[in-house]
């Protein structure tokens, strides 16, 4: 058996070092190009995703506008029902007037119409409500026609609580009406 270490020593030392280093030289060229390939591959592969993705978008695009153009749609039907305005005062203002007005047209008294004072910060667009706390008397009848006429309205009204109290010859009525609204935007 030879021992390594008298093999090491009959070799030149310079030339066993120029034979490493073009060793070690050869094999970083070697892993430098594998990593070069890599990232290329990466890099094609990367592109041919963007590319069916932009195929398959190119493909649902009038899937996609026909959409929006429902959701459009719905939205500004959405907005016919809801009450506007620039500020809750306004919308809450528009809101007792119509009330006032249903509660006239059925005959019933009314003793307070008042909004209940929500906080909060309430952004343009989005869809809130308010709550109007009322009271009323009068008839069953004529409460029965309120409601009808309250319901044929095309604003988007809830009736939250009610209670009906005798009194008298008539009822005293209690109500809490929820009305939904959002805030126009500014400019529009």
């Amino acid at each position: 058996m030879i021992n390594f270490s008298s093999l090491i020593g009959r070799i030149d030392k310079k030339r066993l070092f120029m034979v490493v280093l073009a060793l070690l030289l050869i094999l970083n060229i070697g892993r430098l190009a594998m990593g070069y390939y890599q990232n290329q591959k990466e890099e094609v592969e990367s592109r041919v995703d963007l590319l069916n993705q932009y195929q398959k978008a190119v493909v649902m695009q009038p899937q996609l506008k026909k959409r929006v153009t429902q959701l459009e749609k719905r939205a500004e039907q959405i907005d016919r029902y809801l009450f506007s305005g620039s500020s809750v005062e306004e919308i809450s203002s528009a809101m007792q007037i119509m009330l006032q007005n249903k509660v006239a047209d059925a005959g019933l008294e009314p003793e307070s119409i008042r909004p209940m004072r929500q906080g909060g910060n309430v952004k343009p667009g989005e869809i809130e409500d308010l709550v109007i706390k009322m009271r009323l008397s009068g008839s069953l009848d004529q409460f029965v026609d309120f409601l009808a006429n309250l319901y044929r309205s095309s604003e988007l009204i809830k009736i939250e609580t009610f209670s009906l109290k005798p009194y008298k010859a008539g009822l005293k009525i209690s109500l809490d009406v929820k009305g939904f609204y959002h805030l126009a935007q500014p400019g529009s």
